[in-house]
């Protein structure tokens, strides 16, 4: 059952106003959408020039930024930024944390971080492209206007993350990626692909876009008229999306030790999608929490912190095989 928060969410994404719409310009450039392929080469790693430092309570803050590494990015998102989050003392892991749908504002992602720095354990925070400052700057709405759009989007999320835990290993730390919604989906496809070891925490994840924007609440905010009309966007776009999926990709080795978290009553993402990434990746951990998708994250940060730790202990107990 739907939990009351989410289904008020669901409410205002369908009949809230305009700006909460997306695909609003359509399908956009057919050729970006048919030409997306999740990376799966080596990944270089992301040079990051480091602009500004910041010490309080215990805890080192600091913002790189860095070009990015996918051209095919539009200008507005082709600089990216990053803010690292360290225990002073130093760690010898550190987590790229990937962001959750329409997250302009990244403190949800500093609250989990600052927990983890309390642990011992560093953090990559990235500003995704199309978001924050690397949104377009002639739009205050919804910046994901078009399916292609999305698509640059999500790809230059996963390649971005990719670059990102190679300079993290690079430097000598044990690499993870982890992130919420969206972000959770893509810290699972970056983990899919990356040929060196990687603790994974997927938090209230689907295995693929397709069930969260087709079968939860996330529905009614597409603008299915910019599309052609639901009864025949519908299958296509499903289609599109599934191109996306981490069940299409074989489970890593280091995918064993990896820890989900779900909530029982979310509206966002199909529980039975987290299910199917679950099993998909032989020895990983699902937790369940009774919560729904927004209050799983508002109020249990520190149960998220938690799973991302314990991926990291579960990779570095028993190093991959």
């Amino acid at each position: 059952m739907m939990h009351p928060i989410d289904r008020l969410g669901s409410t205002i994404v369908s009949r809230g106003p305009d700006r909460l719409r997306f695909f609003t310009d359509g399908w956009g450039d057919l050729s970006a959408i048919d030409a997306a392929d999740i990376p799966s080469e080596p990944p270089r790693p992301i040079g990051i020039e480091w602009v500004s430092n910041a010490v309080d309570d215990g805890i080192t803050t600091s913002v790189g930024v860095f070009e990015s590494p996918v051209a095919t990015l539009p200008d507005h998102a082709r600089h990216g930024a990053v803010t690292r989050v360290l225990p002073v003392d130093g760690t010898d892991r550190m987590v790229v944390l990937m962001a959750a749908w329409n997250e302009h504002d990244s403190r949800a992602r500093f609250g989990i971080a600052r927990r983890l720095a309390r642990r011992g354990i560093g953090s990559l925070v990235l500003e995704n492209p199309y978001y924050g400052i690397r949104r377009p700057n002639d739009h205050d709405g919804q910046p994901i206007r078009t399916v292609a759009d999305f698509f640059r989007m999500g790809i230059g999320a996963v390649t971005e993350g990719r670059g990102l835990l190679a300079a993290v290993r690079e430097e000598g730390f044990v690499p993870g990626v982890a992130g919420y919604s969206m972000g959770g989906n893509v810290a699972a496809l970056v983990s899919s692909t990356m040929p060196f070891p990687v603790a994974t925490a997927p938090l209230a994840a689907s295995y693929s876009p397709a069930p969260v924007y087709l079968d939860g609440a996330l529905r009614g905010g597409i603008d299915w008229t910019a599309l052609g009309g639901e009864s025949s966007a519908e299958v296509r776009l499903r289609e599109a999306l599934l191109k996306a999926s981490v069940l299409d990709r074989p489970a890593p080795d280091h995918a064993r030790h990896a820890v989900l978290v779900s909530a029982r009553s979310d509206g966002y993402v199909p529980p039975t999608a987290t299910r199917a990434l679950h099993a998909h990746w032989p020895g990983s951990e699902l937790r369940w929490v009774g919560a729904g998708h927004a209050t799983l994250l508002w109020l249990h940060k520190s149960a998220l912190a938690t799973a991302i730790e314990d991926s990291f202990l579960r990779l570095m107990r028993e190093p991959a095989r």
